[in-house]
């Protein structure tokens, strides 16, 4: 799980240098086509999910996300708990 966790946040990072470099080069992203933007958060405190969104369908699937967040993190800490080392 620490492994899923780093491999996130190394993923995250390059995307943040692509984005930079293609910024540099002026090459045009996706977002800046006259498109709307939405977009939105799940900040995961323990269990409890803070959902923050910008329009209330994307709201409405970061819940849904954050539901799924809070079962699986449920599941593993009772399977933990229980769990031989």
């Amino acid at each position: 799980m620490l492994l899923l966790g780093i491999l996130m946040m190394v993923a995250g990072i390059l995307l943040l240098m692509v984005e930079s470099v293609m910024r540099e080069r002026g090459e045009e992203m996706p977002a800046d086509r006259g498109g709307e933007i939405r977009g939105g958060a799940v900040v995961m405190i323990g269990p409890i999910p803070v959902v923050i969104g910008s329009d209330q369908r994307t709201a409405v699937i970061l819940m849904a996300l954050a539901i799924a967040l809070m079962a699986i993190w449920l599941v593993s800490a009772y399977l933990g708990h229980f769990a031989v080392l």
